[in-house]
């Protein structure tokens, strides 16, 4: 550096100090001194065990090492209305320090414009950090199912599950119902894509449309190589390369006005996983956190454990979601409403009935401290999560804490199956 170049700095920094202001070394300061010790939540809008959950359980330990100060990050699902409630939550009450983060469905920041009921937020105004990945949805039928192509979908009447009205699921069912043709029955209400899909795997839906393809592959990747599922559409503006025979919606659109429409509706799969802060935030906070977030995507360690877990990440920044959202509720009004229309359930909605089984056998294992618990169900080694919230836990007969569940003990599992989220386990020690 120059003695001209040192003098200009120093009468830079001496001017930012007359003025009052803190020069962008003291600001990064700032950020890093309030993290420092902190520990942060980040709330999923869905249910433990589907894609929405899944990413933010790995995204969050190599977030936390990127953020200034790194502070730790605990992840908590905050469910309810397809994740307005955590929206509505996140908008009205939480904390407005930078502490606290969302994940919320990709379509909520629509919702309102495409006339669903719930929102109470303006989407323009939450502070987005940005989404792991750019989501191609699908729509899946099992083996067992009368409609194992697009052109079926169109013949044969098929049972689809949804996770409620604000849902992928159910608008993507409805819009390729009421625009395509397709006969479809709904069964609405299922509490997330996990227990939707162990509702395919029990016969009581025949598929799901609006299913993530990533989270296709994560969850049900052997189901895929062994023919056990059919893909029979592509719900997005661009298709998946590893989907080159399976149609576009976009194909389908007979003209201009149901292509402005698509575009609408499935502009939200740009912003595939979406993650965002309260509005309020200090500036600094949001831009620290926006720049540790795709510093995260890019941190070696964090790839690696994508690539462990197949997890496809290809992410969206945050100013690019902020600009997408301002753009997409400018829509023409014309097209807004054809669109609403189309996203209407036209027939009457069953609602789901989430069965719980109970399977009891001896704990095998724990993991996370309690949050994972392991039994030998008739020779068959089956997981329950824990919730330290919503699942209650007893050991012979008194309430008690998950920690305590131990290797040996008998327990019984009251929840929906295999690795779901357990209501009640009770154990005998």
């Amino acid at each position: 550096m120059t003695n001209r170049s040192r003098t200009l700095g120093l009468l830079g920094a001496i001017a930012l100090i007359a003025l009052g202001m803190p020069s962008p070394a003291a600001k990064a300061a700032s950020v890093a001194d309030f993290y420092k010790g902190k520990t942060l939540t980040l709330y999923v809008g869905f249910a433990p065990g589907g894609g929405y959950d899944t990413y933010s359980r790995l995204l969050a330990p190599h977030f936390a090492r990127n953020i200034p100060g790194k502070p730790k990050i605990i992840v908590k699902n905050k469910t309810g209305a397809a994740t307005i409630v955590l929206a509505n939550w996140l908008y009205n009450a939480a904390p407005r320090d930078g502490t606290v983060l969302g994940m919320i469905a990709r379509g909520a920041p629509t919702l309102e414009l495409l006339g669903g009921k719930g929102p109470k937020f303006d989407s323009t105004k939450f502070n987005w950090l940005g989404s792991l990945n750019n989501e191609v949805s699908v729509c899946v039928t099992s083996h067992r199912a009368p409609a194992k192509t697009f052109k079926e979908l169109l013949e044969h009447e098929t049972v689809v599950g949804t996770q409620g009205p604000v849902s992928d699921s159910e608008q993507f069912a409805n819009f390729i119902q009421n625009l395509l043709g397709a006969k479809l029955r709904l069964i609405s209400g299922y509490p997330g894509t996990a227990v939707t899909v162990l509702a395919m795997d029990r016969g009581e839906v025949d598929g799901i449309c609006g299913w993530s393809w990533t989270s296709v592959k994560l969850m049900r990747g052997k189901d895929l190589e062994a023919g056990k599922l059919n893909i029979l559409l592509q719900m997005s503006l661009a298709g998946h390369p590893e989907l080159p025979d399976v149609p576009l919606i976009t194909d389908f659109a007979k003209n201009k006005s149901e292509r402005d429409q698509m575009d609408l509706i499935f502009s939200r799969q740009t912003m595939g996983r979406p993650y965002l802060l309260p509005p309020g935030v200090p500036k600094d906070r949001v831009a620290a956190l926006r720049k540790a977030f795709m510093a995260t995507v890019k941190d070696p360690k964090f790839v690696a454990a994508a690539k462990r877990s197949k997890l496809e990440i290809n992410p969206v920044s945050g100013e690019e979601i902020q600009k997408l959202i301002v753009k997409v509720l400018a829509t023409p009004a014309k097209t807004v409403a054809a669109a609403r229309e189309n996203l209407k359930s036209k027939g009457p909605l069953e609602k789901a009935k989430v069965v719980m089984l109970k399977h009891s056998g001896k704990v095998t294992k724990t993991k996370k401290g309690g949050r994972r618990i392991y039994i030998d169900y008739k020779g068959k080694e089956v997981k329950a999560k824990v919730s330290g919230s919503r699942t209650k836990v007893t050991i012979d007969g008194k309430k008690t804490k998950r920690k305590h569940i131990k290797v040996g003990m008998t327990c019984t599992f009251n929840y929906p199956g295999s690795g779901m989220e357990a209501k009640n386990i009770d154990c005998k020690s």
